[in-house]
């Protein structure tokens, strides 16, 4: 259950040590940080955040991947599971460098996600946070099956709140 997931294009790989200088990189692009939760994040930052990614497989057997383009081995970014705060409740997350959008990427990753989420880890219910104005990612989670639970004002913008529950078999 810890191994990577294959798609068409893709390969998503648990992260691990190996991917630290490609995340702690990643985690530090504007372009792709100014529109997530957590911001642009310096090296030490980016790299407790590794950090964490690999102690959540460690701990839960699921987590965060390294999203591998199949075709040429290029880091793309990341897309996961991962618990919150609480350790209640498992959250999606993704992000792609700019080389990886407009390609259909994020959802073919997030799709794999979502199926081994709720097939094999057999999970109930995923929650996606994302930013308000962020309609890229609104998008593509509602085309996923995602319902919006509620919007709020969080430091000065909006934070909106997703969730989708598992598919019931008949």
């Amino acid at each position: 259950m810890n191994g990577p997931i294959e798609t068409v294009r893709l390969i998503l790989q648990p992260v691990e040590e190996a991917h630290r200088s490609d995340l702690i990189t990643f985690l530090g692009t504007p372009e792709v940080m100014s529109v997530r939760k957590l911001g642009v994040l310096d090296r030490d930052a980016a790299s407790a955040v590794v950090d964490e990614m690999i102690a959540h497989w460690r701990e839960h057997g699921f987590g965060m991947y390294a999203v591998i383009e199949r075709e040429g081995g290029a880091f793309l970014g990341e897309c996961g599971l991962r618990y919150l705060e609480d350790g209640t409740v498992p959250e999606i997350s993704y992000g792609l460098l700019t080389a990886g959008r407009g390609k259909g990427y994020a959802r073919e990753a997030s799709v794999a996600t979502l199926a081994h989420g709720f097939g094999p880890l057999a999970l109930p219910r995923i929650v996606a946070f994302a930013r308000g104005d962020n309609v890229i990612s609104r998008t593509l989670l509602e085309s996923l099956g995602f319902s919006l639970v509620w919007e709020r004002q969080k430091e000065g913008r909006t934070v909106v709140h997703y969730e989708a529950l598992a598919p019931s078999v008949p």
